[in-house]
């Protein structure tokens, strides 16, 4: 390489090839989402980025070339986990190549791997017919592809939704559903091992409160806050009280967060809430969520007890706490 009329050293990086990109940057040239890259990075080592004294990801130029060559591919339907040992040479080849073959679509441009509402009823289709290798692996391409937010607020969510309205109906058998709730458990346990943060953090403990065995909404609060930077320390369904405090005395939470899907008693719902808040310490802010949050409100809400009435406000709350924190 020559610069400035001498000859560089042999192993000096070329300019392409030094990291000086953040991720936001990276996600506006590349088309992918922050929680994409994220989960491309843990899962597949599609790139390696480096770190800047501050702790911030740092791309190179041939990294976002990368990257964009991978958007584009997924997009045509080449799935990630082959494309991700490919060298940039045989990406660029492969790109051009479908590229080529590749004819014109007049529909709307659609997510990767297909719009929310079409792998939501991939989802279904596959809970019906009892796949469970299907289910699972349209939810791991929709984690993905998708990225956190609109995996969790636009699959699971619609498509949990439907499975327990066709319970109900007796459109949906025992079988089906009990497949469906172990799927999703599965990928959701996934989903928090990728994006668990190591080193400093906010921490929130979740769990569900006593008698509430129903754990898919804690593990979707769990995911979210996961993916927000948090720390996160998981505790399962159906949680004494005295074991919610202790762990979060224990690991110095930031937050708790308990979820409700259904409730016979509101009365003891309300005695776990109201002993769980006069335990925690005053700073520590009690946060309610779940199907059954919103409708049930505790008579106006328990002093002291924050009712979180979707994922989007559990995550724009989690960002305000974690700032505050910093401050």
């Amino acid at each position: 390489m020559i610069d400035n009329g001498y000859l560089a050293p042999v192993n000096q990086p070329s300019d392409i090839q030094i990291p000086r990109y953040p991720v936001r940057l990276v996600a506006t040239r590349t088309g992918l989402s922050a929680h994409v890259l994220r989960a491309w990075e843990r899962r597949y080592g599609v790139v390696t980025p480096t770190r800047s004294e501050g702790g911030q990801r740092l791309y190179s130029q041939l990294d976002i070339e990368r990257l964009s060559r991978l958007r584009r591919l997924t997009e045509r339907g080449h799935g990630i986990g082959r494309l991700a040992s490919l060298g940039l040479d045989q990406l660029t080849s492969l790109d051009e190549e479908s590229a080529a073959e590749a004819t014109p679509d007049p529909a709307p441009a659609r997510s990767p791997g297909g719009s929310v509402g079409d792998i939501t009823a991939a989802a279904l289709r596959a809970t019906r017919r009892l796949d469970a290798v299907e289910l699972q692996a349209v939810l791991e391409r929709a984690a993905v592809t998708l990225g956190v937010p609109d995996f969790l607020d636009g699959v699971v969510a619609t498509a949990l939704n439907e499975i327990g309205r066709g319970w109900t109906e007796r459109s949906v058998s025992v079988a089906q559903e009990h497949l469906a709730t172990a799927v999703f458990r599965r990928v959701l346990g996934w989903l928090l091992g990728v994006y668990q943060v190591n080193g400093p953090a906010p921490r929130l403990v979740v769990a569900t409160p006593p008698g509430q065995v129903h754990e898919l909404g804690a593990l979707m609060v769990a995911v979210s806050a996961a993916a927000e930077g948090w720390g996160v320390t998981y505790l399962g369904p159906d949680l004494p009280v005295a074991d919610l405090v202790s762990a979060a005395t224990q690991t110095g939470a930031r937050a708790v967060a308990v979820s409700v899907v259904y409730v016979p008693d509101d009365r003891a719902l309300a005695a776990a809430l109201q002993e769980a808040r006069a335990n925690l310490p005053s700073q520590v802010p009690l946060l309610l969520g779940g199907a059954a949050a919103p409708a049930i409100r505790l008579e106006r809400e328990i002093a002291g007890v924050m009712v979180i009435d979707s994922l989007a406000d559990l995550r724009a709350l989690l960002r305000r706490l974690g700032e505050e924190g910093a401050a």
